[in-house]
This record gives structure tokens, C-alpha cells and sequence, in this order.
């Protein structure tokens, strides 16, 4: 009796088995591209981490940390540095945001800015991978100076805090 049930089960198991195989496998649901809103969201976002990994950085090379410890972080931000243009798409023109609308209408200005700060993390990745502590403090402060250069073009100032 014992038998006849697992023979049974192992019936079951199979037959279960084989008509999933059959079925077709569900078409995974469709990823809808980002909305414009969703752009700027992510591209502010990215800016926030630039600067919290960038003065994390410059913090742990201070205190003596091996720059090469910070090659995983430094690789980070230059894959934000290579890709930054394409979270300005004309899309989010019209997005409320700092962004100064210079960055579409001065488009070789603002790629000149991104080529700098793309330029200035390469050399930051890859000081840290060579784990050369003096050209990793050169590029951590041309990835600034980038930054605060493209900042002072094309990014409006900080609303003005309410008073109270």
C-alpha cells in the first residue's frame, strides 16, 4: 500500500511536471521607460551620491585610507560622470528643477562642462585603481572643480529659506 501511494505521487509529481514544461512560460510584464519626472528624480538623485561618495572619499584618503580601498566608489562615480548628459534629455526641460535652461540651449557649453567632470572621475577611478594617492587628490579636486564649474553655469541657486 505504501508503495502503490509514492508510485501515485510520483504519478502526480511527473504528470505536473510535464504539463508546465508544455505550458508556455508568461512573457515577463513590460518595463514603461521612465518618465521625465522619473528622470530628474534619478539625476537629482545621482548628484546627491556624487557628492556624499566624492566626500567620502576625500575624508577617507585623508585619514590614511589606501586609495585603492576606494576604486569600487570612485568606478561608481565615474559611470555617473560618463552618463550625466543623457539625464538632461529635452524631456526634462520643463521638469521644475535648478537646471538652467542654458543646459538646452547652450548644448556645446553644457557638453564641454559634462566632459570635464566625465574627464575628471575617469582620472579619479583610475588613480584609485593604480592606488597613486597624489594624482587621486589631483583628480578629486578637478572632479570638484567640475562640478562647481558646472554648477555655477547651468544650475540655478537654492530657493532663498523662508524666514520663521
Amino acid at each position: 500500500m505504501k508503495t502503490a501511494r509514492i508510485i501515485a505521487l510520483a504519478a502526480i509529481a511527473t504528470t505536473a511536471f510535464a504539463v508546465q514544461a508544455e505550458s508556455k512560460p508568461a512573457k515577463p510584464a513590460a518595463v514603461a521607460a521612465p518618465t521625465a519626472e522619473e528622470i530628474v528624480a534619478a539625476r537629482q538623485s545621482a548628484m546627491v551620491m556624487s557628492v556624499g561618495a566624492t566626500s567620502a572619499m576625500r575624508s577617507a584618503a585623508a585619514n590614511g585610507a589606501p586609495v585603492k580601498n576606494l576604486a569600487f566608489v570612485a568606478n561608481g562615480v565615474a559611470k555617473w560622470g560618463a552618463v550625466l548628459p543623457a539625464m538632461f534629455a529635452p524631456s526634462t526641460a520643463k521638469v521644475p528643477s535648478r537646471a538652467k535652461p542654458e543646459i538646452w540651449t547652450d548644448q556645446a557649453g553644457f557638453a564641454a562642462k559634462a566632459k570635464d567632470f566625465a574627464d575628471a572621475t575617469a582620472a579619479l577611478a583610475a588613480a584609485a585603481k593604480a592606488d597613486d594617492k597624489d594624482a587621486f587628490a589631483a583628480a578629486l579636486a578637478s572632479t570638484n572643480a567640475a562640478c562647481k564649474g558646472c554648477h555655477d553655469s547651468f544650475q540655478a541657486p537654492p530657493p532663498a529659506a523662508k524666514a520663521g
